[in-house]
């Protein structure tokens, strides 16, 4: 045991950033999300010590740059909002959890490395998906008489915490928790669904490229745990974009993986399609609501948000260039206000932002989204597992971007931070390997063309 802490100590003072890394990747989806951004803030100070004693500067590329353009616009908008407070403190959120991007992009500079990272958002996405399975199986169980009240695991799994913590805060802070829906770590169903569905990719990645049988079995039942945890959230488009998400892999990875893309789908199947089932009330009830009339419900809600906020923006020239100022805030009070809509933001990304920072910031975020994937594509992925490598994360940010359209995936430091892991790991991964540049629509035609042809070739 003496040896081991010695070990440990002489590997943390040879690279402590790195280890602090690992350490912020796998416990800020489990921590409260009044914890969690000071792990990052904690870690990012011994990393800059660490560059600044080693002589090195962080570097931010290209797509850090255009990030950092979106978010001082984000500070900008305190000028002109109305909910200033919320502005700058929504910024300042989105500036800090950027850090771990900054620390991935620096830090994860080997293939061995890059992997740890993947090894590590899937263990603990699992350890999320096992607590939101115990959370509605034991919801379930007492619903049916077999357990009582006090074995039922509390969902959200910090709900006392939480409202300790924001009943002793100056302002007030708005979460909508569900009982009869899990929400593992997180403080709502959706914002674990939007975990599930990063991670997912990423587990069968690993599953399908595992060195041994030993391994292949782990990340096996790791996969179920993130399939379980998306069924338990009983998020209707988290479970449809994750079986959207299976069928794009398997059609792009069949000549090479169609077995084991198979073993996969059989388990994820079945426990994924019960939950929608249940949303839709033909299987059974999974609480107070009334089944399908509820969901149906529900996604009319959603068209008539979607309406009501492009009805705004198109009607307000100031709002539709510029943006009402960063945070939800300002949609909040125009839904209530204008729509009778008690909905604190648009149900999309897409509108979110358009309604936050105007038609200016939408076209930097659709930069940044643009750069990130044709990152990607500019990667040789001249391999399987470097073709595998590429595609898993590709999917992971698609996934990521298609669940935003029916709910806003900004809304939460431990959402914000997903999209800043998946775009470090895209940096990391495009350092890491052989490329070619992408600087004209040409470039990125070329780029594309290759990309479609190693996929010919590989699978």
């Amino acid at each position: 045991m003496k040896e081991k802490i010695e070990f440990l100590k002489i590997k943390y003072k040879a690279n402590p950033g790195w280890l602090w890394l690992e350490a912020i990747v796998f416990f800020f989806p489990i921590l409260p999300e009044y914890v969690s951004p000071f792990i990052l803030f904690a870690g990012f100070i011994v990393f800059k010590r660490q560059w600044t004693r080693e002589g090195r500067k962080a570097k931010v590329g290209t797509l850090g740059k255009l990030e950092m353009a979106f978010m001082a616009l984000a500070l900008v908008s305190v000028i002109w909002s109305k909910s200033r407070l919320d502005t700058l403190g929504s910024a300042g959120l989105w500036w800090g959890m950027f850090l771990v991007q900054v620390m991935i992009y620096n830090l994860a500079n080997t293939r061995a490395k890059i992997d740890r990272i993947l090894r590590l958002i899937t263990i603990s996405a699992s350890v999320n998906g096992a607590v939101g399975i115990i959370q509605i199986l034991t919801h379930l169980l007492n619903k049916l008489g077999y357990i009582g009240k006090e074995l039922v695991l509390t969902t959200p799994f910090y709900k006392a915490l939480d409202k300790a913590v924001y009943s002793w805060l100056p302002f007030s802070i708005r979460t909508n928790t569900f009982s009869d829906r899990a929400s593992g770590f997180y403080s709502n169903p959706n914002l674990l669904a939007t975990y599930m569905l990063v991670a997912y990719p990423i587990s069968i990645y690993q599953f399908l490229n595992a060195k041994s049988k030993k391994e292949k079995v782990f990340y096996f039942f790791m996969n179920l745990l993130v399939s379980g945890g998306i069924s338990s959230t009983m998020t209707r488009a988290g479970c449809v974009i994750a079986l959207f998400g299976w069928l794009f892999m398997f059609i792009i990875l069949l000549k090479r993986h169609w077995k084991e893309l198979l073993t996969i789908f059989i388990p994820t199947v079945t426990i994924i399609v019960p939950s929608m089932l249940s949303r839709y009330g033909l299987l059974f009830h999974s609480g107070s609501h009334s089944g399908g009339t509820e969901a149906h419900k529900s996604s009319l809600t959603h068209f008539q948000i979607w309406g009501s906020v492009w009805d705004y923006i198109t009607n307000n020239l100031n709002v539709f260039f510029a943006g009402l100022g960063f945070g939800c805030e300002s949609t909040g009070v125009f839904l209530l206000e204008t729509y009778k809509l008690n909905k604190p933001h648009s149900h999309n990304f897409i509108l979110e932002i358009w309604a936050e920072l105007g038609i200016v910031g939408l076209a930097l975020l659709a930069a940044i989204i643009i750069c990130a994937f044709g990152k990607l594509l500019e990667i040789n992925a001249n391999n399987g597992r470097k073709f595998d490598l590429v595609f898993c994360v590709f999917t992971s940010l698609m996934l990521f971007l298609l669940f935003g359209v029916t709910d806003f995936i900004f809304n939460s430091p431990k959402q914000i931070i997903l999209f800043m892991i998946v775009l470090g790991l895209t940096q990391a991964i495009s350092q890491c390997y052989e490329k070619t540049l992408i600087k004209s629509t040409e470039d990125l035609v070329k780029a594309t063309s290759k990309t479609i042809k190693e996929m010919v070739e590989l699978n």
